[in-house]
């Protein structure tokens, strides 16, 4: 099996993920593709993975990306101060095509796993323009959120982290708690509430609603990069699993939009085992949700987001 895996992305970023690739000694070479004058950063990371006995890294320019499995991105440039991702869409944009497209015509026909912002927009484009399989196109999504509340539930509700299922839902930045969806071993989470023998209630509910939705979760990069390395050890490590990650879906109106939704993550990418089922209100949300992005996605179509001569 190929365990190889090309990264681009910010330094901070990709550091995180090395060093805790590193500490799990994950069995696959990782390849940060950098620039010429940003290779010496790695130089005593590559180093230190010598002592690893399975994993391995290079940092260099002119990557091959014809013999990778996977292709991870990351953010191309830092997030905007004050949070706008479309300023962040219009920075990035530009890069994500050349980034891509080079890499498509270099030979890379694996996996394309989205690890920054706009992921739900930038998905559906790289599926587009790249002929990449859906099922092999996904971002992180709300992955990191569905993690957060599954271990405050288990902490809350004193179970084992096995007996916890509990799905975040949309994108990133506008997203929901599927609670008629969540469950904790057989019974759903919200027949909890309803008992009085347990301490889970309301107030607890909303506890949790407001750590979840904390705008700081969005920006947080080690959560993201434990759900990176949650992915990763689907792909090689043979453990499969049920999360919340980007995938291409078709709308209301049938064109694709890359939501968040349960799907099975395994060494073949993504499978979308049904279709996503929840509540009338949350559908109505979730509704909402995907209108917004079929909205931005047509705001990209219509050149909204590209940079003028004077700002590239």
């Amino acid at each position: 099996m190929n365990n190889t895996v090309i990264i681009r992305g910010l330094f901070e970023f990709v550091q995180q993920l090395i060093l805790i690739a590193m500490a799990k000694d994950l069995p696959l070479t990782l390849i940060v593709a950098t620039d010429a004058d940003e290779t010496p950063r790695y130089q005593s990371l590559v180093t230190a993975s010598i002592a690893c006995r399975q994993f391995s890294l290079l940092a260099t320019a002119k990557p091959d990306y014809s013999q990778a499995d996977t292709l991870i991105i990351g953010n191309l440039v830092p997030l905007a101060a004050d949070g706008d991702p479309d300023a962040d869409l219009r920075a990035t944009l530009p890069l994500f095509r050349q980034f891509v497209n080079a890499a498509m015509a270099a030979g890379f026909k694996g996996k394309l796993l989205l690890a920054g912002s706009n992921d739900a927009i930038l998905s559906v484009l790289a599926a587009r323009f790249s002929g990449i399989d859906h099922q092999r196109v996904l971002g992180l999504g709300t992955l990191p959120q569905s993690r957060l509340l599954e271990r405050l539930l288990q902490k809350q509700l004193n179970v084992g982290a096995n007996d916890v299922h509990a799905f975040v839902v949309g994108v990133t930045k506008d997203h929901l708690i599927s609670w008629s969806r969540s469950y904790i071993g057989p019974a759903p989470v919200l027949t909890y509430v309803a008992n009085q023998d347990t301490s889970f209630g309301a107030d607890e509910m909303a506890a949790d609603q407001e750590q979840v939705d904390d705008p700081a979760i969005v920006t947080n990069q080690t959560m993201s990069v434990l759900a990176l390395v949650q992915v990763l050890s689907a792909f090689y490590q043979h453990q499969p699993f049920i999360g919340t990650v980007t995938n291409v879906q078709p709308g209301a109106d049938g064109q694709p939009v890359g939501l968040a939704s349960p799907v099975l993550i395994s060494a073949n990418g993504i499978k979308r085992l049904t279709d996503v089922v929840l509540s009338d209100e949350e559908q109505k949300e979730y509704a909402v949700i995907a209108a917004q992005v079929r909205q931005d996605l047509d705001r990209v179509a219509a050149g909204e987001f590209d940079q003028d001569d004077d700002q590239s």
